[in-house]
């Protein structure tokens, strides 16, 4: 039992590394005071559209729960891209993600990864090693 609970803790320790180095590599790519909670709603919403299954806001807020502040509802258009405007400043977005109406229902708006999104969640996962 010792020998697996010791496995286990490399591959914790693994793991956790490999999550340190996509967190710095995040941190290189993502604008100023992006936060743990915008970041999470990025990867929530890159992965769902790259399983084949986009999601709209709403819906990644009821998966990610309360990791996903309820100030994300304003926030998250950051990620919108740059045709769009993501905040009462009018900053423009930074382009990792944009909205396309669901063709099964008019009023759903699923955010899907732009190219440059694509790159930046590879990124993010090629630090991780689950790109090999």
């Amino acid at each position: 039992m010792k020998k697996t609970a010791k496995a286990s803790g490399i591959v914790s320790t693994i793991t956790l590394l490999a999550f340190s180095r996509a967190l710095i590599r995040a941190a290189t790519m993502a604008p100023d005071r992006m936060t743990l909670g915008q970041l999470s709603f990025f990867l929530y919403a890159g992965m769902a559209d790259i399983g084949g299954s986009p999601k709209t806001f709403t819906e990644i807020k009821e998966i990610a729960g309360e990791r996903i502040n309820k100030s994300m509802h304003s926030t998250y258009k950051i990620f919108l891209d740059g045709s769009r405007r993501s905040d009462a400043k009018n900053t423009p977005g930074i382009g990792w993600l944009y909205t396309e109406t669901d063709p099964t229902d008019n009023r759903r708006k699923l955010l899907k990864l732009t190219p440059k999104g694509q790159d930046v969640l590879n990124e993010l996962l090629d630090a991780t090693g689950e790109l090999e």
